[in-house]
């Protein structure tokens, strides 16, 4: 097993990614799609990329990347509206395909005709749009702790009884913030300001073990939101959440269901079981479903190592065991 010992744990030290052999990764910005996009690369091997989710970036694959650089070569950006990319005018879009747009560009412009794929939350949306989009790109996809807009997140978000009482019974869970993030300029009225009471409670709050969110990741995160443009350009992603699903119907309809391997990760505390079975709606087969047990909805920082075998054995098999 690779080693995580080089990963800073101090809250005032530089949020820093690195690989297997404690050697930091490298920083990158391209110019693509009318935006400049930070993103981070490590390791070698086959290309897997991977897409975070709200309001992370990058780094919050901090713990994994050890774990995979001697297998991989990792690519994580931070996607658009989030870290240090661009965050462009509503105008300019913040969907699932404009997004899967730049991440598919980005591996075009790396020499990656064809890559591996895990998405988590918002990043798992993302991902499914990269794979009906362009196919012919993914060797094989990962989607975890996400049901995708279209085809049932937005039941998640009814103020009902059945939904509240999801959440303690381990059935799913309300994602209550989909409303509220959807209403245009309230949530940056109540929420500037007040950056670290509401994004600590928000993600701890999705986890089983609220020390999984160390207080080197929750400082970073919290100073990009507090970057200009920053929490609008996360509030927009979701404020596309209805035309993503109008999208992911299209792209169901036009490309029919996803033929490449398809794996899915759900945790109790969160999503759970909901993701395998949303994502058995747009896949022809799914080929792993996996249930992190003492787990919620932030895979890479409360089960790192267990997510890092499953993405070696599902996608290179006995070479990744």
């Amino acid at each position: 097993m690779a080693s995580t010992t080089s990963t800073p744990s101090s809250s005032s030290e530089t949020p820093e990614t690195y690989d297997h052999a404690g050697k930091p990764v490298t920083h990158h910005r391209y110019r693509i799609n009318g935006i400049r996009l930070h993103f981070i690369t490590a390791g070698s091997g086959p290309p897997l990329l991977l897409l975070h989710g709200t309001p992370k970036n990058s780094f919050y694959w901090y713990r994994v990347f050890p774990l995979l650089t001697p297998y991989f070569t990792l690519v994580a950006p931070d996607l658009r509206g989030f870290g240090y990319t661009d965050k462009p005018p509503s105008t300019e879009g913040y969907t699932s395909e404009a997004n899967a747009d730049d991440v598919v560009e980005l591996m075009g412009m790396l020499g990656f005709g064809r890559f591996y794929l895990h998405g988590e939350d918002r990043g798992g949306d993302y991902a499914y749009a990269v794979a009906a989009k362009y196919p012919e790109r993914v060797r094989g996809l990962s989607i975890g702790e996400m049901v995708l807009s279209g085809f049932g997140l937005e039941e998640t978000s009814f103020w009902t009884k059945e939904n509240v009482e999801r959440q303690y019974n381990q059935k799913g869970v309300w994602c209550w913030h989909l409303g509220f993030f959807y209403i245009p300029h309230v949530p940056e009225m109540l929420i500037q300001g007040r950056e670290r009471e509401f994004w600590e409670m928000f993600m701890k709050q999705e986890c089983y073990n609220p020390t999984a969110i160390s207080p080197l990741a929750l400082n970073h995160w919290i100073e990009c939101v507090k970057q200009p443009g920053c929490l609008r350009g996360i509030l927009e992603t979701y404020r596309a959440g209805l035309l993503n699903g109008e999208i992911h119907q299209r792209m169901l309809r036009e490309g029919g269901k996803l033929k490449m391997p398809v794996m899915t990760i759900g945790a109790p505390e969160f999503f759970g079981p909901q993701v395998e079975e949303c994502i058995a709606k747009v896949a022809e087969k799914v080929a792993r479903a996996e249930l992190f047990e003492e787990c919620g909805h932030s895979l890479a920082l409360e089960k790192p190592e267990r997510l890092a075998r499953c993405l070696r054995e599902f996608f290179l098999g006995e070479e990744g065991k």
